[in-house]
């Protein structure tokens, strides 16, 4: 059966940006995919908190998307539950720092596939779902009588500041080596006949230091003081500091903005 609300599939959803991302969309009325790798209680938990809003339905399942036959599965999978896909949110993201001093080969082909092996086909193969269900807009309920917000079908990938910051580290190597293919990746496919040409939108977020378990994790509390310090406010961003974009970015008022990374990071780096 066809879902007459619009769905999404968020990477990476069990736990920070990606878990306030799949909140946000349930909230405002989609029908919301939780992958996730490893935290298969804690994507439960995500699906739990998302399913009492009314007629809102969640699922959770685990797929690495760094792996190919993984993401058709998991695509396989919304349309078997779903029926159809309209927003694909790549989150999921593969960070450890390392140097080129420490760089193996093994890492450098973690990171690639997680970060942009993964993603990239993922896209390329969810592209006839995105392109079906921009045809098949009319059928889809208003938000005003309980369904979800119009708008196309939309594609966000999360990327970060650090490939514009000055303040990049010997050991952000890999990291932005491969978040710079993917704003890159963007900027190609917002032009593409089967993508941008057919008004499904392609667009990055840059987030700056997030105050999300894994940011905190390792790092003593005078260097989180440095970080808040360098924003204006005095303060990390949350999470919400990025869903709220890509609420918006999921939305008929964003129709004509494609193909752009978004630095979201509170002035940390303008």
């Amino acid at each position: 059966m066809i879902s007459t609300r619009r769905v999404a599939i968020v990477t990476g959803s069990s736990r920070g940006i990606g878990r306030d991302i799949a909140l946000r969309l349930a909230q405002d009325g989609f029908h919301v995919v939780v992958n996730y790798q490893s935290s298969a209680s804690r994507a439960q938990e995500v699906v739990n908190e998302i399913e009492p809003q009314d007629g809102v339905r969640a699922i959770a399942f685990k797929a690495d998307i760094g792996r190919l036959d993984e993401g058709q599965k998991l695509l396989d999978e919304t349309i078997a539950v779903f029926g159809r896909l309209d927003i694909v949110v790549l989150n999921a993201a593969w960070m450890v720092a390392q140097s080129i001093h420490e760089l193996t080969e093994d890492s450098y082909l973690e990171a690639f596939n997680t970060n942009v092996k993964g993603p990239l086909f993922f896209l390329k193969n969810a592209q006839p779902y995105l392109a079906q269900a921009q045809a098949d807009q009319k059928h889809l309920i208003p938000v005003q009588e309980g369904g979800s917000p119009v708008g196309g079908s939309r594609i966000v990938t999360i990327s970060t500041c650090l490939t514009t910051l000055s303040m990049v580290q010997q050991d952000h190597l890999t990291y932005c080596a491969t978040k710079g293919a993917l704003e890159q990746i963007t900027r190609v496919l917002a032009k593409d006949k089967e993508f941008g040409a057919k008004g499904i939108t392609i667009n990055t977020i840059a987030p700056g230091t997030i105050d999300t378990e894994g940011f905190r994790r390792g790092k003593e509390e005078a260097l989180i003081d440095f970080f808040k310090s360098a924003h204006p406010e005095g303060r990390l961003g949350n999470p919400d500091d990025i869903s709220g974009v890509v609420s918006f970015l999921a939305t008929d008022n964003s129709k004509w903005v494609n193909g752009q990374t978004i630095r979201v990071n509170g002035a940390l780096g303008v």
